[in-house]
């Protein structure tokens, strides 16, 4: 039904000369007032600019010319429609028609899929950031039960290892906004047993509205201003991860004057990141996406009349910044978990970090326990020269000793420049002589005052850490890169020290890199390792196939060399079967070994294997993992595990094929689970029918959801069983159906159209062996179209000539 302007005509007469030869007799009544949709409501799935918004109830009115949907206010905010682009007089604001409220909008509503098209005018929308996505599309998902595992084992075969075995696992549970997870392992040995540990267990929920996660329970802090701490209790934290993609991280605003209708070009050396239209007068571009560490960018205006005006706006980041207008913050409280502890204090934590323009991201937090108090003030600095962070942490504890007070001084320092293929980062700390402790620390004294084994400091104390990491592109000779880092104490002599060199380059097909790697701890001596490695691709039999042989010829401090060759590869697309084979000498000891590993990735679970051995020596290892989801249809297996997923359902197309996961097919129920999908994104999820049964049609391939965190969208693709039939199908006399003839069962329900010359296809039920083909009212206008017996033993497509016989008045 298009809805994009009135139509005045009392009906719409069709030129049957258009009509393909032997349908002049066809019944065209039902069409002659466009779509035949009846007045009411109608649950559909709206698209704006072909962008999905949501399901929404649309009521349909009828009009002069015929059916139209009805627009509110209301309805057109939802749909992102600036009350700015109305036209006056709006009408009946309870049912608004969409070109006669915004200029040049119209609609377009498929009563058969039920979706309602809107296209409207760019002008006429509100300025959305990129990426976004309504939260009316958020799914939570269905109720669902998820245990993902990776466990390995090894047995010694020769030698005086130790036999072992490791199982990881996560747990949980969803329930309407709730997800309940816990993590956990249990490691294995014979001497010792077997050892649980429980890592996090807690329930967890969306707030929309707040762009926010509740958190009750056992976990962790995420450590973006204090330390990370373990915990008991509750948090409520801003979740970036709700935020359009173009407001993640840190891009700075662009602000110029365009004296006419302009371009605004946006470049990052050579790469055009946005590229806009803006009108005359002063613009603002705060949507662009964040690329890394950053790079200046070239800003040019181009004028209607071709003059162009260019200017640069710094742009360096480090994780504090944020854009402007743009905060961060998070409120815990609750019991510190250290396994260190008898009496773990109750403490509380809030953070907060807010952009205040281009340049300056302020920050600020709170920690507090009975005895410990931190105050964190600072800045975070977008400048021409780098990026750069500078916090201060005053910490107050009252000791036995008496109360202590101590500060820690925080800088970090990015500058990237693409034009010359450089990045250096860099990262100081300072401490206080005394009082400068964080929470974990401070507790860990106390109690040891508690329990009066010492009144002084438990260990060595760091009065500064340097590190410093840095990369160097040297055009089409390689990449240098240097990292070092450099620790001193107060009350022990000498500091830790350790710096790496690396270089890799590439010669022909071979791929080489060479590090070096110098160490010290306190006053140890220095150690000095080297590494060189080359990796040669080869090709061979099907394209399929990928293998890499790689040697390794590596001197540790001692100056003894020890060497490695190894072939690995995959065997099949998708890389579900890879393998390895090693050969290594160890020339500190002087022997020598071989190693064989193979994985194996099937629909439900992912095997490993591996043997290695050597002249005293010998281990073998085995390993698995994967994923179950407990659903209401049932149970499903994954050989991956994943926290948001999508489980997807298609009736009767077992053995379809996932798209996107190689060798990931619909199991014996129709179900498989699509894993790793974005949170608050758009994902698209398919099936591609290859593998499922002829007999089963999908009446869609491909679907977009947006899960919220945790979720698992249970999301089912209809489809059509039944016998597909290809008929050549005319009448007694010879000449075939006319074209747009109706099929339909005896019941009433369609099941297509005649095309071109007679020819149907069709999907029929099983056990249905006539249809009822029409092209009028009249019985002379109709006939029934006895169906071929099913072939024997066969399920696949029957073609035939058949006839149609007319059906007795």
């Amino acid at each position: 039904m298009s809805c994009g302007q009135k139509i005045f005509a009392e009906e719409v007469l069709f030129n049957r000369a258009f009509l393909p030869e032997g349908s002049e007799s066809l019944d065209l009544a039902p069409f002659q007032k466009g779509n035949a949709v009846l007045p009411g409501q109608y649950r559909a799935d709206v698209f704006v600019n072909e962008q999905p918004i949501g399901r929404k109830n649309i009521f349909f009115s009828p009009s002069e010319w015929g059916v139209q949907p009805c627009f509110t206010p209301q309805l057109l905010d939802e749909l992102g429609v600036s009350p700015t682009a109305y036209l006056t007089p709006l009408g009946d604001p309870s049912c608004l028609v969409l070109p006669e409220t915004v200029r040049g909008a119209s609609a377009t509503f498929n009563l058969q899929d039920l979706i309602l098209r809107v296209s409207v005018p760019q002008v006429a929308l509100r300025r959305d950031a990129q990426g976004y996505v309504s939260s009316e599309l958020w799914s939570r998902g269905t109720t669902a039960a998820i245990f993902g595992y990776s466990a390995n084992a090894t047995r010694t075969l020769k030698g005086h290892g130790q036999d072992s075995a490791y199982l990881s696992f996560d747990a949980g549970i969803n329930l309407s906004h709730w997800r309940a997870r816990h993590n956990g392992s249990v490691s294995w040995q014979p001497t010792d047993g077997a050892a649980y540990q429980a890592l996090n267990t807690y329930l967890q929920r969306d707030l929309a509205g707040l762009k926010s996660q509740l958190t009750l329970g056992e976990t962790h802090t995420t450590g973006e201003l204090f330390d990370g701490l373990l915990y008991r209790g509750v948090q409520l934290a801003s979740d970036d991860r709700m935020l359009p993609q173009s407001l993640r991280g840190y891009a700075p605003m662009i602000r110029g004057i365009a004296r006419t209708s302009a371009r605004v070009v946006i470049r990052q050396e050579s790469n055009i990141l946005r590229e806009i239209l803006v009108a005359p007068g002063p613009f603002v571009i705060d949507d662009l996406y964040s690329s890394g560490y950053g790079g200046d960018l070239s800003v040019t205006v181009i004028e209607a009349d071709g003059s162009q005006q260019r200017f640069t706006v710094p742009y360096a980041s480090v994780s504090q910044l944020l854009r402007p207008g743009v905060s961060r913050y998070s409120l815990t409280a609750g019991q510190l978990r250290n396994q260190y502890l008898d009496d773990p204090p109750n403490f509380t934590q809030a953070t907060f970090q807010h952009g205040l323009n281009n340049m300056f991201t302020g920050e600020g937090g709170l920690q507090a326990s009975d005895k410990y108090t931190a105050l964190l003030t600072g800045v975070a600095l977008n400048t021409q020269l780098g990026a750069l962070a500078l916090d201060l942490t005053q910490s107050k504890t009252r000791f036995v000793s008496g109360t202590e007070h101590g500060n820690t001084l925080r800088l970090l320092y990015s500058k990237s420049v693409l034009e010359t293929g450089s990045y250096f980062t860099a990262a100081s700390y300072w401490y206080s002589a005394t009082g400068a402790h964080n929470l974990n620390d401070a507790s860990q004294r106390l109690q040891f005052e508690k329990n009066v084994l010492s009144s002084m400091d438990l260990a060595s104390r760091m009065s500064r850490r340097v590190t410093l990491s840095a990369n160097q592109q040297i055009g089409e000779w390689g990449q240098l890169g240097v990292s070092a880092s450099f620790q001193w104490y107060r009350n022990t002599a000498g500091s830790d020290l350790q710096y790496q060199l690396s270089y890799s380059t590439r010669l022909g097909r071979v791929g080489l890199s060479l590090n070096a790697n110098r160490s010290r701890q306190a006053l140890g001596a220095m150690d000095t390792t080297y590494l060189l490695t080359a990796n040669l691709p080869l090709a061979f039999g099907s394209t399929r196939n990928y293998a890499q042989l790689s040697a390794r010829l590596a001197r540790d401090a001692q100056g003894q060399l020890s060497e490695d060759l190894y072939l690995s590869g995959s065997a099949s697309e998708g890389n579900q079967y890879s393998y390895g084979v090693g050969l290594q000498r160890d020339g500190a000891s002087g022997t020598s070994g071989t190693s064989w590993n193979g994985q194996y990735q099937g629909a439900k679970t992912s095997l490993g294997g591996s043997l290695s051995q050597g002249d005293d020596y010998a281990t073998l290892g085995v390993s698995v993992g994967g994923g179950l989801v407990g659903h209401p249809k049932g149970l499903t297996l994954s050989p991956f595990r994943s926290d948001t997923i999508a489980l997807i359902s298609a009736k009767g197309a077992q053995g379809a094929e996932v798209v996107g996961f190689p060798g990931i097919k619909l199991d014996g129920q129709g179900n498989a689970v699509v894993p790793y999908l974005r949170p608050y994104e758009l994902n698209e999820v398919g099936i591609d029918p290859r593998g499922a049964s002829s007999s089963v049609d999908l009446n869609e391939s491909s679907r977009k959801v947006v899960p919220t965190a945790g979720a698992v969208l249970a999301v089912d693709f209809a489809t059509n069983s039944g016998r597909a039939l290809l008929l050549t199908v005319h009448l007694a006399d010879g000449s075939p159906v006319p074209f747009g003839a109706t099929v339909s069962l005896a019941a009433g329900p369609s099941l297509g159209l005649v095309g071109q010359g007679g020819q149907l296809y069709a999907r029929v039920p099983e056990g249905v062996d006539q249809v009822r083909v029409s092209w009028g009212r009249e019985a002379t206008q109709q006939c029934l179209l006895l169906l071929p017996a099913p072939d024997a033993g066969g399920s696949g497509l029957q073609s035939r000539n058949s006839l149609c016989t007319a059906v007795q008045p």
